[in-house]
């Protein structure tokens, strides 16, 4: 029977299981956030439709973008959770904090959708996404730093894919916040950077281990 004083007697299985949860919900309320187009009178309906789905192609892509980016924080909080021996109250408190910004998502981009011209609505979307990159990042720190992964020193490759997976999203969304004051437009563009460098870091670090 585990002590009850012991910092490590949260099962990481039943925290895994919980954010996934939240991930599921959360990406679910964002497409249900998609409204069809309404008030379209029915013999007008060939005419007007098409230019109607038109208008909600920045809404699309704003939600198709953003499900992209919380599919590939899902997948690292996975990765790293795999490597995890324990889980104590600095990680659960982490995975609590983290998880409310995840679940804060649908109404930042929602947000930015309903105001695509105001830079203080994308700041507050990208401050959402670039709080949760941190929060991943400290996680895997800390779990590092306090020796709670299963094996107490990661081989060469796991080192150098975990720091890309950590500094490309904080690059991107630096850079995207500083273009914002140049280029709402093109801030955003930048977020696509994210599963582009993804890919591209994983194959190098594959190559050159």
């Amino acid at each position: 029977m585990k002590d009850i004083q012991d910092e490590s007697v949260f099962p990481k299985e039943r925290l895994a299981a919980l954010c996934d949860g939240i991930f599921a919900i959360t990406m679910t309320l964002m497409i249900l956030d998609l409204k069809a187009p309404g008030n379209i009178p029915k013999n007008l309906i060939n005419e007007e439709l098409p230019g109607a789905l038109y208008n909600l192609l920045p809404a699309f892509e704003a939600y198709i973008v953003s499900f992209i980016v919380l599919a590939i924080f899902w997948a690292r909080h996975q990765l790293q959770f795999s490597f995890f021996n324990s889980v104590n109250r600095i990680i659960l408190m982490i995975n609590v904090i983290f998880l409310f910004m995840i679940g804060f998502v649908p109404f930042t981009v929602g947000l930015k959708v309903d105001y695509p011209e105001s830079q203080f609505a994308f700041l507050i979307y990208l401050g959402n996404l670039f709080g949760i990159t941190i929060l991943l990042s400290l996680q895997w720190g800390y779990s590092v730093k306090n020796k709670l992964i299963i094996n107490n020193e990661l081989d060469h490759y796991l080192k150098k894919r975990f720091f890309l997976m950590s500094i490309i999203p904080i690059l991107v969304f630096t850079l995207s916040f500083i273009v914002s004051f140049i280029h709402l437009r093109l801030a955003f563009l930048f977020i696509y950077l994210i599963p582009i460098l993804y890919t591209i870091s994983k194959k190098f670090v594959r190559e050159n281990n």
